[in-house]
């Protein structure tokens, strides 16, 4: 069994509901204690509960760097396409996905779906070979949020990027060569951004399939962007850009009234 560590990661791992078998400790947890809503969450919940010898914990969790606690959880559940969809549907929201093209690094993938599930996206489209999947690495670098975002593994991104065409998203790829800017983007469009891997970028079919490629325009003398941080701009430019719809601008000319991010709609 699949076993993740961290406060954080084990805290949303246990409000999720995920299948959490048993908790470790490496000290027992005192009232004013930060793992003390850990132990209330896995009792809640009637998961097992451990105090074990930190050296103990520290093979388990095979680091020394599981701030006191590690867990014991079922392999991770793979969503369905259909259901990311069926998500946005049910928020009554044109669909925001992010679909991964061979990204290999477990750092880029949990930072990645990490800014996805801030930003609200409807969930995340993973190749089955050939990349990164969802292991307790990635569960850690996405801080928990990958207990709240649903993820997809697929066999073929390609005919992937087709059906979701022909259910009328527009499939738009990160590429360095691309014309168009990434705040060229038609917010207000159902969407699937495309990010590829970390040396070779989207693949060639994959980039023909796109409806549009976009850039990151570069000042500076670095050739690309990290690919976690190029497509965590993308997706927060395509956030902001929808969030700005959701509110009335003020225009103090003709008296129009307004209201701030604050007051408007949840």
């Amino acid at each position: 069994m699949p076993v993740i560590w961290g406060r954080r990661v084990v805290t949303e791992a246990l409000r999720s509901r995920r299948g959490v078998r048993r908790v470790w400790f490496a000290t027992r947890p005192g009232p004013q204690s930060p793992l003390a809503e850990i132990e209330q969450l896995a009792r809640r919940s009637h998961v097992q509960v451990q105090v074990l010898d930190r050296r103990a914990l520290d093979r388990i969790a095979d680091t020394d760097r599981h701030q006191n606690v590690a867990a014991e959880v079922v392999e991770f559940d793979y969503a369905e396409v259909d259901d990311l969809l069926r998500l946005a549907r049910e928020r009554g929201e044109k669909p925001l996905l992010l679909a991964l093209d061979s990204l290999q690094d477990p750092q880029n993938l949990g930072t990645l779906i990490r800014t996805a599930e801030a930003v609200g996206a409807h969930g995340v489209i993973l190749p089955r070979h050939r990349a990164a999947g969802v292991t307790p690495a990635v569960e850690r670098a996405s801080a928990g949020a990958i207990e709240h975002l649903p993820v997809a593994e697929v066999a073929n991104l390609n005919r992937v990027a087709d059906d979701l065409k022909r259910q009328g998203l527009w499939v738009v790829g990160l590429d360095a060569e691309a014309e168009q800017s990434y705040d060229q983007i038609d917010a207000d469009l159902p969407l699937c951004l495309v990010v590829g891997s970390e040396g070779k970028g989207i693949s060639r079919l994959l980039r023909e399939k796109c409806d549009l490629l976009v850039k990151l325009p570069m000042r500076g003398k670095v050739g690309s962007l990290n690919a976690a941080v190029a497509g965590s701009i993308v997706l927060y430019e395509t956030w902001r850009k929808r969030r700005a719809q959701l509110y009335r601008l003020y225009d103090p000319r003709v008296g129009r009234g307004f209201c701030t991010p604050d007051d408007g709609p949840e």
